[in-house]
């Protein structure tokens, strides 16, 4: 039979659970399990009466949490929620706004998918709206209401952004010395047949999808923090130099609006919109403006450079050389600046040899078939084929072809051009040239301020191929739907940039593409318990995922420590 007993060793008591028997007629203690303290007894007791969890559900925390206390920060909720108030009962115009921008950066889908996505994440109870409040069709009518039209003081978009610049300012997120400007477009699901809207037109797609229509986006962001400070979608069939005085106008507009003298800012352009018409209204603007000039209406000997005469630039810009020189452009003198990038150089070789390493075994491939008994092509045929395998930057002028016609067969002949290529690899590749009408800048600054060209461009490959905020699809059919749609896609990339950049105080040299995954991976874990008595409630325990150290860090940095705790309060 066994028993519970006590020893004292130093002052204090452990117990054991012995088993005695007879041994040779005498009370014997034949087995014992060591339990320790009364304390560990407890502990032990106690871990056994606890229940175990009937249910665990996820909870995507990280992403959402951190763009939702974004949207609070920077004062974007502020504004959305004063200019659509909230309805008497239900989500508000700002909650449909706010979610489609983090719905599009957290999961790319459309509308359909919303509702379920929404209803796994900590947004659901933080705000305590059910999920079928979030339905696509709620979307659609809210979406709906949004009065929007030419610019003017019934478009509510327009003054949305124009709020949202003001609080931006006085919170000092822009910095007004900086801006970076360019276009891009998208290619949309809009039927054919469709004429209900003006905007979905057919022109040259950038992503190459020429046989549906598109829409044209230009941009201006805030060149340190990354904010969206103006936006303008514009019919798809219009090329980008033609969209840009328009949007040279809304940035004017935008900046004597809110008291933002012209001569103090500095617009960056890239050369699709770097013609002479568009010099001339740069110039009459009154602002700054550094751009990229193509390559052909730059001076040969300047552009041309060795990279030998070409100054070294500073430890901030590393493998970077540039020389600036004031020339007359476009009829009037301007600052200069050729800039040669080893990165850029080492990048843009190893894109025309893949291309080589693919044109010059189509055409050995091309030539055998042309010289088989029975051969049957057309002239127009063999040159688009060798067309499309040249078709690659600088490919064209490195390989040089003969197509000849002798007894009714063509024949081929092709070589490649090695004093081309030792001319490509000295004259123009890793190059660029800048213009600039800050005719007091180093070319260092020159180059430092066409960065921000950069950044923009990294913006849209992150919008056309989803790494950071999704794009497509667009399924919408009226121009004030897409409309809608581009507000809202330029919201999350603004509360998108805040985030990261407030992330990289914790995280230096962080990518945009690394913060996502760690975010992403940030958990809160509802357990639900049963009731401790039999008429109670079932219990609910919030518990977040295990952490790394670098995510530990950005939950602080982020303020999604203190969401966490109040979600379990």
């Amino acid at each position: 039979m066994a028993s519970l007993i006590a020893k004292r060793k130093r002052r204090k008591l452990y117990y054991y659970v012995v088993e005695s028997a007879r041994v040779d007629g005498k009370p014997r203690i034949v087995n014992q399990t060591y339990l320790g303290t009364a304390e560990r007894i407890a502990a032990l007791i106690q871990d056994r009466r606890a229940p175990l969890p009937l249910s665990v559900t996820g909870m995507e925390f990280g992403l959402p949490g951190a763009l939702w206390l974004a949207a609070q920060q920077s004062g974007a909720w502020e504004v959305l929620t004063s200019h659509w108030p909230e309805p008497r009962s239900g989500p508000s115009t700002a909650h449909y706004l706010v979610l489609a921008a983090i719905h599009r950066i957290c999961q790319l889908g459309p509308k359909t998918e919303v509702e379920d996505w929404y209803r796994h994440t900590l947004l659901s109870s933080l705000w305590g709206f059910p999920a079928e409040r979030f339905s696509s069709q709620e979307f659609w009518d809210c979406f709906d209401r949004i009065q929007t039209g030419t610019s003017g003081e019934g478009d509510e978009l327009d003054q949305a952004q124009s709020r949202l610049l003001t609080i931006w300012r006085d919170k000092q997120l822009v910095s007004h010395r900086l801006l970076a400007y360019d276009t891009t477009n998208f290619h949309t699901w809009v039927a054919s047949t469709n004429t209900r809207n003006t905007l979905a037109q057919r022109g040259h797609n950038k992503q190459g999808r020429h046989n549906l229509r598109q829409v044209g986006l230009s941009y201006v962001l805030d060149g340190e923090n990354g904010l969206s400070l103006c936006h303008h979608v514009y019919a798809g069939n219009l090329a980008d130099a033609e969209e840009f005085p328009v949007a040279l106008k809304r940035i004017v507009a935008l900046l004597d609006q809110h008291g933002l003298a012209r001569d103090t800012v500095t617009l960056v352009v890239d050369k699709g919109s770097a013609a002479l018409a568009n010099t001339l209204e740069l110039q009459q603007a009154g602002i700054g403006w550094i751009s990229a000039l193509p390559w052909n209406q730059a001076p040969r000997e300047f552009r041309e450079r060795p990279v030998e005469q070409l100054p070294t630039l500073s430890s901030a810009q590393p493998g970077v050389q540039a020389a600036a020189e004031p020339m007359v452009v476009h009829g009037r003198e301007y600052l200069c600046v050729v800039r040669y990038s080893a990165p850029f150089a080492a990048e843009q070789l190893h894109s025309v040899t893949t291309a080589l390493a693919k044109a010059l075994p189509a055409l050995r491939r091309l030539s055998i078939e042309l010289a088989k008994p029975g051969a049957r092509f057309t002239e127009a045929g063999i040159r688009n084929k060798i067309a499309r395998w040249l078709s690659g930057a600088f490919v064209s002028e490195l390989v040089r072809y003969e197509l000849v016609e002798r007894a009714g067969r063509w024949h081929l002949q092709f070589d490649f051009d090695h004093a081309a290529f030792e001319r490509l690899m000295g004259h123009r590749l890793g190059r660029t040239t800048l213009i600039t009408n800050r005719m007091d800048w180093t070319a260092e600054q020159v180059v430092a301020g066409y960065a921000g060209q950069q950044q923009i461009e990294r913006v849209f490959r992150g919008l056309k191929e989803g790494d950071w905020l999704g794009w497509g699809p667009m399924y919408h059919w009226t121009d004030q739907k897409i409309r809608v749609h581009a507000f809202y896609c330029m919201l999350g990339i603004s509360l998108l940039q805040y985030i990261y950049k407030k992330a990289q105080l914790a995280w230096a040299g962080l990518s945009m593409e690394q913060l996502l995954q760690e975010l992403h991976q940030i958990v809160q874990f509802a357990l639900l318990y049963p009731p401790q008595d039999e008429k109670g409630r079932n219990r609910v325990a919030l518990v977040l995922s295990k952490e790394t150290l670098a995510q530990q860090s950005l939950a602080k940095e982020l303020g999604l420590d203190a969401l966490g705790s109040s979600t379990r309060g």
